[in-house]
């Protein structure tokens, strides 16, 4: 990590989940704030460049603003297959509000889970017939003659 990095910084291979076949997951940002001074990273980011330097390198996302007396701070993000995700920016600077954002676009909606080998099922509810092995059915005296030809 280089000095002048940013703490969420991520490699390029980070920026690949945040697309599926080549759409942004993320479509719209709201940003809700109030008039506490909690909210003053906010108001320095909407009088600042840099809210608007980030609409314009990612155009593919609406960002809207919204007053909210009484209200903490937060950042929603929607994504393409309506999942929300929402993070706080209570005393947050310009800049960490900005990295919130990138945060938000670089993810997935959903996180993906590994696939691992099924293994045996649990249930909540065991079966009433009993446990199932090979030789269910089979009578104890039962025994198979073959034909001579």
């Amino acid at each position: 990590k280089t000095p002048g990095q940013s703490r969420l910084a991520e490699p390029f291979s980070r920026l690949r989940d945040a697309m599926i076949r080549g759409v942004w997951q993320l479509r719209k940002v709201s940003i809700n704030y109030c008039k506490r001074p909690s909210s003053k990273g906010v108001y320095d980011a909407m009088k600042g460049t840099a809210l608007v330097e980030f609409a314009e390198k990612n155009p593919q996302i609406k960002i809207r603003t919204q007053l909210k007396p009484d209200t903490l701070p937060h950042v929603i993000g929607e994504y393409v297959d309506g999942v929300e995700h929402q993070m706080s920016i209570k005393n947050a600077s310009e800049e960490e509000i900005i990295e919130v954002l990138t945060k938000l676009r670089n993810r997935k909606a959903r996180e993906t889970q590994r696939l691992t080998h099924w293994g045996k099922p649990e249930t909540k509810y065991p079966s009433i017939q009993g446990k199932w092995v090979p030789s269910a059915g089979v009578r104890s005296g039962f025994t198979v003659k073959l034909r001579e030809q």
